[in-house]
Parts: structure tokens; sequence; C-alpha cells
């Protein structure tokens, strides 16, 4: 082999097409039918057969990449003579069907790693590059032959990566077989080797070139080129002949396979059915059964053999059930429903059973039936549990709300047959959430266990107690009375007496706890009244109960009703009259020892569109249960900012303090001290004169935060007051750490502190508190001159009252700050 880097003298010949793609399906047709034989080999069943078709494999693969070399050398017309070494030509055909035979072993390997695939591709790439430069080494031509030496790299490279690509892809479809059909996959594995073989071929051929020699060539061992056509067409013949061989035995193997099937196996398959299977003969008898018919009933075949399938049945209505199955077989030719069965032990079960009958075309007069039988033990219990839960509370196990309005339903029922009347009683457990808080949600449902089983004894039928969710139950009362005044007297008393009983001390494990309870009750009669209705109402009762403070109950009555629907007018009224600023801010007089007015508070009005003027007392515990009170207390503030700036520009109003009052859940907010400096920012109003009035109930909460969200606003000059003072349970601990600039004395000691010692007493200790901490004091409520004196006496020197004057529109009290020049009038 000599690799020259000058070829300017090559002769050149031409290339025939329809050879080119001739040789190159020769060689895909090969690849196909090696791979198809290999697969032959995976279902021999003995060692000598898989040899034999490894060998035919290997000789079909490479007779074909040999025939392929001699039909492309036929593509390729030179103006010269050419003949061939025979021995050379059959020597050149052993390195192919070596290589082909190593690959198709690797590919027929059960799972073969992807190392043994390279390797493989690697000898298939390098038996097809031998067979073709010796095949070339056999030609005989009046020219020296030469390689260029990178065309012929390139196309040993090509020969061995689209053989190693060929042997990885076939190891693919292997391990996806169950995914795709191997077989259709073959032919695109073959037409990867058949590339191979073609790639390099074709490579190789360009790779060469052939020079004049000056002197004769020596003379050939055999004459013509008949030889490269007889191989190219004898080989096509064997491979066409191979490919139907091959075809033909597959095609008589599954007809075998097929018709081979013994008893044997057909009770294999039989018995690996997953549903009880039966065979029954013409006159309805057992025939045969399967592993899992045994293990679902116990009975064996040798047990059933030639009984009838009412040897299953367990209800008494079997024969019946036998008739209308045979009669629906006849007329039909199968049934499907449910039958009541029994186990070999006796053990009923619910089952569904579904025949068909068998009719042979071979044997007209013949019929077999075949039944299959599911045990549905397991999907009627999941029913009944899926059932059980969407029905009862899964912690205490007690009916839910829905099956309680079932019962409610059957109850009333009863009621209008049996001239008797019922209440329902809903209840909870007071400060329950204390318990969780303190204690964890174990301990909390805990106790909702420990007295539901204590609430249980008053329950007369299993649906007559529910739990309604979180730590409320609903009581269902039967057999009352039907006279109402009767009945209602005995709903009373066995409301206290529930009460009394499932109060008291509960073990929770580690330590006790004492639980009172809040009780409403509904009595109904031979009223229609819907059971939702019935809930509501015993809810109103409950609500009203938990509003005395617990520890107590009442019996619905309709003024409840009234109550309700008053509170839910007056919310929405009051959500739109935010929205259509129906409020407005009146102003109350603040002076000082000297009765000089310095200041005032602010105090929201509703003016209603038709009920006119409403109370804040009216609204404002409404707003702070509904959320309302935080929009609506920005709203005040943003409007007693809005004043103080006004008052800012006028010298005569300049110096006015105002104060605003700052509920708890308004002060709580995250962002309060944030909404209270943009609020000043927004209207530049100065902070210096307005002073936020807090109640003592805000003590009560995190005191850490209340101090920190104090010092912060006290820094920009905002001044704090502590209103109703001597009314809560602040501690004088917290007090003097508070940043407060004033208290005021609660309108409910200055009203009597002329008339009651007591009340005197209290307001003499306030003001006294107030010194010693150095804070101001202002009486509120000073009506009279006589109070105002003594409380002057007593060293309290700031008022607030009727006596300087009511709450007022802003125009009102402006007016009293700087009243309107004397009128001057002329004598006449």
């Amino acid at each position: 082999m000599t690799f020259s880097a000058s070829f300017d003298n090559a002769i050149h010949g031409q290339w025939d097409p329809w050879l080119i793609v001739l040789s190159c399906l020769v060689a895909w047709l090969a690849s196909g039918l090696g791979l198809s034989i290999g697969e032959r080999m995976q279902e021999a069943d003995n060692r000598l057969r898989r040899g034999i078709w490894l060998i035919a494999g290997a000789g079909m693969m490479g007779l074909g990449v040999w025939s392929m070399h001699f039909t492309g050398m036929l593509a390729l017309r030179l103006p010269l003579p050419m003949q061939y070494d025979v021995g050379l030509t059959l020597l050149s055909l052993v390195p192919a069907v070596l290589a082909s035979g190593y690959a198709l072993r690797i590919m027929v390997r059960p799972m073969a790693t992807p190392g043994y695939c390279v390797l493989g591709g690697l000898v298939l790439g390098t038996g097809i590059g031998t067979m073709h430069y010796l095949g070339m080494e056999a030609m005989r031509m009046p020219v020296a032959v030469r390689y260029d030496a990178t065309l012929f790299i390139l196309s040993i490279a090509v020969a061995l990566a689209l053989g190693v690509g060929a042997m990885l892809a076939h190891r693919y479809c292997v391990r996806h077989r169950r995914l795709i059909h191997l077989d259709r996959r073959l032919f695109g594995i073959a037409a990867c080797i058949a590339l191979a073989i073609s790639g390099m071929h074709y490579i190789a051929m360009s790779a060469t070139f052939y020079l004049p020699v000056p002197a004769p060539h020596h003379t050939p061992e055999t004459s013509s080129s008949w030889l490269a056509v007889s191989v190219s067409g004898v080989v096509t013949l064997l491979l066409l002949i191979a490919a139907l061989s091959v075809f033909i035995d597959r095609r008589l193997q599954r007809h075998a396979r097929q018709s081979t099937m013994s008893r044997e196996q057909l009770m294999e398959v039989i018995a690996a059915i997953n549903d009880a299977f039966l065979l029954f003969d013409a006159q309805g008898r057992i025939v045969l059964s399967n592993r899992a018919f045994t293990t679902m009933t116990g009975y064996t075949s040798s047990d059933i053999q030639g009984k009838p399938l009412s040897v299953l049945e367990h209800s008494p209505e079997s024969a019946q059930v036998n008739r209308d199955i045979r009669h629906h077989i006849t007329a039909n030719g199968h049934w499907q429903g449910e039958i009541k069965a029994r186990r070999k032990n006796g053990q009923a079960f619910p089952a569904r059973l579904s025949v068909s009958r068998v009719e042979y075309s071979s044997h007209t007069t013949m019929c077999h039936y075949v039944a299959t039988l599911q045990d549905l033990s397991a999907r009627r219990e999941a029913e009944a549990k899926i059932h059980r839960l969407a029905h009862h509370d899964s912690l205490t196990d007690l009916p839910n709300r829905q099956t309680l309005y079932t019962r409610l339903g059957a109850v009333q029922a009863a009621c209008h047959t049996r001239e008797q009347s019922g209440a329902l009683i809903m209840l909870d457990i007071d400060n329950f959430k204390a318990l969780n808080d303190s204690r964890g949600n174990a301990a909390g449902d805990m106790l909702l266990r420990h007295v539901a089983r204590r609430l249980k004894r008053f329950a007369r039928h299993e649906h007559d107690l529910a739990r309604l969710g979180g730590n409320e139950f609903a009581l269902v009362v039967t057999g009352l009375p039907f006279d109402r005044d009767a009945a209602m007297t005995k709903l009373r008393h066995h409301m206290s007496t529930v009460r009394q009983v499932i109060g008291g001390v509960y073990d929770l494990d580690d330590h006790s706890h004492t639980t009172t309870h809040s009780l409403g009750g509904v009595w109904f009669g031979d009223d229609d009244v819907v059971a939702d209705e019935l809930v509501k109402r015993a809810s109103l009762a409950l609500s009203r109960a938990k509003q005395d403070g617990g520890n107590t109950s009442y019996v619905f009555h309709p003024e409840m009703e009234d109550a309700l629907q008053d509170r839910l007018w007056m919310e929405a009224e009051l959500r739109q009259a935010i929205q259509d600023e129906q409020m407005r801010l009146y102003y109350q007089p603040q002076v000082d020892a000297e009765g000089t007015i310095i200041g005032a508070e602010t105090l929201i009005r509703w003016q209603h569109p038709e009920r006119g003027m409403i109370s804040p007392g009216a609204f404002i515990p409404l707003a702070e249960t509904t959320g309302l009170i935080l929009p609506m207390g920005q709203w005040v503030l943003a409007k007693a900012c809005s004043r103080l700036a006004r008052w800012a520009t006028d010298p005569a109003l300049a110096d006015l303090q105002l104060s605003v009052n700052v509920s708890v859940h308004q002060f709580q907010q995250h962002d309060f001290v944030a909404q209270v400096l943009t609020t000043l920012a927004d209207h530049q109003a100065p902070p210096e004169r307005l002073t936020l009035e807090l109640t003592e109930s805000l003590l009560l909460a995190n005191v850490e935060s209340v101090i920190d969200k104090m010092m912060q606003l006290k820094r920009h000059g905002v001044s704090f007051s502590l209103d109703d003072f001597g009314t809560g349970y602040s501690s004088l601990a917290y007090l003097k750490r508070l940043p407060f600039n004033a208290l005021k004395i609660d309108v409910s000691f200055v009203r009597d502190v002329l008339v009651e010692a007591n009340d005197a007493a209290i307001v003499k200790t306030i003001i006294a508190l107030a010194d010693s901490l150095q804070l101001k004091t202002v009486a509120e409520g000073v009506e009279t001159l006589p109070q105002r004196d003594f409380l002057a006496r007593l060293g309290c020197h700031h008022y607030q009252g009727y006596y300087y004057g009511r709450p007022s529109p802003v125009e009102t009290f402006e007016a009293l700050v700087t009243p309107p020049p004397a009128q001057h009038t002329t004598l006449r």
C-alpha cells in the first residue's frame, strides 16, 4: 500500500449511479438479513441451533459486505483492463465474515454493556476496512495504485464510527424492547451498518488514484471482470434466498408455538388470571377453577368439581337468582351482577359475578360457560369508611353537620305524627382558645374527646349528638311535651343539667383543666322550620350566652333574631357610610385652670341619611368587632391632621392641641407608626400639636411593642394621653415606663365626685399618682362649677365637659376660640 502526495497524472474513471445505488441496497439487505438471523439465535432452543444461526448470520452479512465491494467496483468504469487475483479475492471475504460474526455475537447478548458494544463496533469497522483494502490488493491493472493519506484515514474512521453507532443503536432498541417493536428497528440499524460499509468503500475509492507506469504490469492470473459480476449476482441471489428462508422459518416457528399449546399451558394461563375463574359445562356444573378462586373462597378444584353455581350463594333467594341467570344467558348469551356469596368456612361476602356462554364453531351442539368472580368486600368496606368519614367527625367520631341536619329532619317529621316536640342545643367550651394557645392543639383535641364522651350520655340516638367544628357541639333533644310552655320549662332544666354535668375538671394527661360551657337552645314543635334555620337560631342563643361571659345558657327568643337583623343592617350601612363619607368630626373643648381653651378632643359622629345622627356608642363596638375601626380610625387621623395644618396658619388657633382616640386594633397594626408619620407629612401638620389618646386595655397587650411605638412617635413630637384612667387594670409598673403626657380621669368618677366619697377618693388618688409621675391630669365630664372647683382643690387644673362646651362641629368650636368682634350700637 503506497501513499503519494502528487496525483496530477492520475487516470480518472466514470461512476455509474445505478450501480452505486445497487451496492448500497445490497449492503443494507445483507446487514438487515444478518441482524434478523441474529434474532433467530435468541429464539433457538439449544446451543447447536444458536451456533448454526450465528454462522449463517455472519456468512450472510460478510457475503453482503463482500458483494457490496465488488458491486461498487463495477460502478467505477476505468479506461483500463481489470482482472483479479482469485486467492486474495477469496481471502478478503474472511475478515468480513469474522467481524460480522463477532458483532452479531455481542448483539444477541441479553444485555450487552456499552463497552462491549463499542468493541463490537470497532471490530466490525476494522473488518470492513480490511476486506476492502484486501480486495483492492487483489485487483490487477496496468497502473500503479496510490492512496491519499487523509482520505485513507477518513475511510477507516467512518467505518469504525458508524460501526460503533450501529452497535449502540441496537443496544438502545433492545433496552426499550417493550416500548417499540425491535423488528421494525432492525432495518434502521442495518442502514447504519450499510452506511458504514458504503461510506468506507466510497471514501476509500476516492482515496485511490491510478497512475500510469512506463513498464507493462505482470501477467494477471484471471482475465476479464467476470469475477466481480458473478460474485455480485450470486451473493445477491443468496441473500434473497436466505431472507426468504428466514421469513418462512419464523412464520413456521410462530405457527408451531401457537398450535402446540398443551392443556397444561392453558391451565397456567387460566391460573394467571387475577380474578376468580370458573368453567361450567352445558348443564351448569363446574368443570375447573383457578388459584384465584381457591384463594378467594377456600374451595379447591376437587371440592367443587361437578357442583352447580348455587354452592357459592348465600342468600335465601339463591334459587331465584340461578333461574334469572339461566334465563338471561339463554336470551343474551351473558349475565353480570352482584350476588351474596359464601366462602368454604361459611363466611358471607358480596361478589360481582360475570357469566358468558362459549359456543364452538366446530361443535355446534357443544357449549361451555365461563364465569369470573370478584370479591367486593374490600370495596364495600372502603365505601363504608368513606361514607362514615363524610358523615362523621374524624377527631371525636361524632356525626357532623350534614348528619345533624338529616337527623333534625327526621325528628321534626316524628313530632308531627307523635304529637311531641323537640329541641336543638348548641354548646361550646368557654376560653377554649386559651387552652390551645397555652397547652397546644394536642391538649385541646384531648379535651374535645372527653367532652364528647360526657355528652353521649344525653344522646338517645347515635345521631342526636354532633360536632359542628372547632369546639362547638350540637345535641338533639327528643320526647319533649307538645305544649310549648311545658316544653320550654323542661328544655331549660335539661340545658342546666347538661351544663353542670359536662363542666368541671378534666384530666389531660400531665395536667388537669377546669372548664365551663355556654349553651344555646331552640325549641321546635309542629312548625315547619328547616334545619338550617334551627341551627341559626340556636347559634344566636349561644352567642347571647357567650356575650354574657359564658358559663350560662339561653333559649332562643325572636328578639334575638331582630337584634341580629339590626346588627347586620348596621354593619352594611356602616360600610356604606365609610365609603360615602357620612362620618362627621365633632370637637369638644379642653380648658386650663383659667378656663382658656387649650385644645379639643375629636369625637366621631355618624350622619345617617335616614336615621339622622347616630351616637358612637351604637356603632363603635360594631366597628371594633368587624374590623371597620381600621379605615375609620385612619380617616379620623387624616381629618385631624388636616385640621391641625389649617390651624397652624391662623395665629388665634395655632397653639391648640388636638386629641385623637386610637383603638387597640389600630395601634396594634405593624405599620401604625409609619401611618401616623405619613399622615402628618401628607397634610404638613405640626406633630407637637397632636395627642393620641390610648385606653388601658391596650396595656394588656404586648407592652414592649407598645412602648417601642410610643417612643418612636414621641421622638417626632407626638404626645400621648391615657384615656378613661381608673376603669381598667393597668399595672403601675408598666405605667411608669410608658411615655404618657397626661392621664384623663374617667367621667364615671367625676360625675359623682361631690356625692360619693369613694369616687372622690379615687379621683384624689389619680391626681396624686399623676403628680408623682409628673403627668398632667384632665378631668372628663365636668358639668357644674362645684365639680370644677372641687377638682381644682384636689390639684386637677385641666377640664373637659358640658360645663365648658358640648361636642360641636368645627365651625362652632372655632367660634368659641375666636369670638366675633363686639357689635357697637349708636344711641338715638
